[in-house]
């Protein structure tokens, strides 16, 4: 019981309830996820089960893939359909064209404003919590890389974007900035995440078909694929011997398949198992940040 689940969230409970359904049938393991999906939208919701939560920070990293639906000429506080829509008087009338015309300056590395309906911290408080009790506040705008963004429908009244970015990207604040610079606004009425790094929903599996701890046991993918995007070191049996016990090691015991250009690797064993994340401590000089116990496998 040490992998990842890709699961297919549905619309309406929050992250965290789902993984406590998946937790409750692989206790006493722990769970976790890796990325939160606001409750309001479905898709790829990628559940961490046993010694797998300590690749959280690692799957972060990992490029996600959204379909998002936006209404036109209207706004919101949240800026989706969690607070009270509100026509927008006077909104400019888009057009296809028009919307495709500025995608281009939406892509790459991108300033951005995350709504105050979100998870962010301020102050010690999540932002939703501060906007919900009548706080004023503001969050500061950050860089977020957007990889590819496509508009996919168009029908007047709305529009719809399948956007592939990194970590941190909020799709709603997305479509909201692209209809303001047009001279309207846009609430997210509908959003999907069709896939977090080679987690597709296409092989996700539903929270319904979780029952027991076989369904899970059976649906469960290997740890390795979390960090498939990582270095890959397959070391022998001793040097994986002295990783587990904390020495460090040279750079070339480890036997890497391509040659080396990050501080960080995955060192994967002759049966293609996950047995440690390592990290360079020094010129061609290596550790294990995390290992993970045959025993647990």
């Amino acid at each position: 019981m040490f992998g990842i689940l890709n699961l297919n969230k549905p619309s309406g409970p929050t992250s965290r309830a789902c993984v406590s359904a998946i937790e409750k049938l692989v206790r006493p393991l722990k769970a976790g996820h890796a990325g939160t999906l606001d409750p309001i939208a479905n898709g790829v919701l990628l559940v961490l089960v046993g010694q797998a939560v300590r690749l959280t920070d690692a799957i972060h990293t990992l490029p996600k893939e959204y379909v998002g639906r936006f209404q036109l000429g209207v706004t919101s506080e949240s800026a989706d359909t969690e607070s009270e829509l509100i026509p927008l008087v006077g909104a400019a009338t888009l057009s296809r064209e028009c919307i495709e015309r500025i995608l281009p300056k939406y892509t790459g590395h991108i300033e951005q404003t995350p709504p105050k309906f979100s998870a962010i911290w301020i102050d010690g408080k999540r932002a939703h919590e501060l906007a919900r009790e009548g706080k004023s506040f503001e969050i500061p705008s950050r860089k977020v890389h957007i990889e590819e963004i496509e508009l996919t429908d168009f029908d007047g009244n709305s529009f719809e974007l399948r956007i592939r970015c990194g970590t941190g990207t909020y799709v709603r604040s997305l479509g909201r900035d692209i209809a303001l610079e047009l001279g309207s606004d846009a609430v997210m009425t509908h959003l999907t995440r069709t896939a977090i790094g080679p987690f597709s929903i296409r092989q996700s599996c539903s929270l319904e078909s979780m029952t027991d701890l076989v369904a899970v046991e059976k649906e469960l993918a290997p740890p390795r694929l979390g960090v498939q995007h990582w270095q890959q070191a397959t070391p022998n049996d001793e040097v994986l011997l002295k990783l587990e016990q904390g020495k460090s090691v040279m750079q070339d015991e480890l036997e890497a398949s391509t040659p080396w250009t990050e501080d960080y690797a995955a060192v994967v064993d002759s049966a293609g198992r996950l047995r440690a994340l390592i990290k360079k401590i020094g010129p061609q000089l290596w550790r294990a940040d995390k290992c993970f116990l045959l025993s647990m496998q």
